[in-house]
């Protein structure tokens, strides 16, 4: 099961422990646990902080609320405390003030590495929970099911997989893509033809118009598609061009080539020249 899944479930249980303590170098999945919490707490039961270090602890974790019986404190940024000494300092003092009617839920935005010494004192304490959040690769294609359960689909492997390769494995641009799909189909079994139709429906050009249009080498066309796809995120039609030219067999290495020095320039730069790469896989 997934980390994410496991906090599901703590959350849907009431949050009974003192400190989730949440970890992720991908800020999506902090955006994830904070959906999960308002859709299984009334609003006003949840807090919000943007910062550990301007909360007096004692004064907070004392205090009742007149309205909920239980109060959730959402605590962001606790890896800009920049020394470990001194975020072991503050989680001291919230174990050493407990309170059945609060639990903490830290979301913190960076690696297991960054956080070896506070989580080594975590796992110390019987009252509280750690979270890694991040999806390695080999579990991705387990996090897009569950994903996809939650808008009331099953995504087939090869809808997946084509998932994972448009998206590049972000896992906010797949999680959009979904949700897109769930909207515009009524089939709960979705494969790669259904995503298809989901995106002709769409009434726009696609990155499989872009395809076809540069597999029959059609410039006119393929540059006018591309003109129309200037909001679409350039991973997603790089991702798509990866996807197509993988599974084209007689693709050769010049393709290759250019396919990955523009996959190169986007992460480096984070842009690139699509009309160049388009013009360049068109050419004899």
């Amino acid at each position: 099961m997934l980390y994410i899944q496991e906090l599901e479930k703590e959350i849907k249980r009431g949050l009974l422990k003192l400190i989730y303590f949440c970890y992720t170098t991908e800020p999506f999945f902090i955006s994830e646990v904070s959906k999960l919490i308002r859709k299984n707490f009334p609003s006003i039961s949840i807090e919000t902080y943007e910062s550990a270090e301007d909360i007096d602890l004692t004064a907070l974790m004392s205090a009742n609320s007149l309205f909920a019986d239980k109060r959730i404190l959402l605590i962001y940024g606790f890896e800009k405390i920049k020394k470990p000494e001194k975020k072991i300092e503050w989680l001291k003092k919230v174990v050493n003030t407990p309170s059945t009617s609060v639990s903490l839920v830290i979301l913190c935005n960076a690696s297991n590495k960054d956080l070896s010494d506070e989580i080594a004192f975590l796992k110390k304490e019987k009252n509280c929970l750690i979270f890694n959040l991040d999806i390695p690769e080999r579990d991705l294609s387990e996090w897009i099911n569950y994903k996809a359960s939650q808008h009331g689909i099953n995504l087939k492997a090869d809808a997946i997989n084509y998932l994972i390769n448009i998206t590049g494995g972000q896992p906010g641009l797949i999680s959009s893509e979904i949700e897109k799909i769930a909207l515009l189909t009524d089939s709960k079994s979705v494969g790669l033809f259904e995503i298809k139709d989901v995106l002709t429906e769409l009434g726009e050009f696609t990155a499989f118009d872009l395809i076809d249009a540069i597999r029959k080498k059609d410039r006119q066309k393929a540059f006018s598609i591309l003109e129309k796809l200037r909001n679409v995120e350039p991973d997603m039609i790089l991702g798509a061009l990866n996807w197509y030219y993988t599974n084209k067999t007689e693709a050769g290495e010049k393709v290759y080539s250019l396919l990955y020095s523009a996959n190169l320039a986007l992460r480096q730069a984070r842009s690139l020249s699509l009309d160049m790469l388009v013009y360049e896989l068109m050419k004899d």
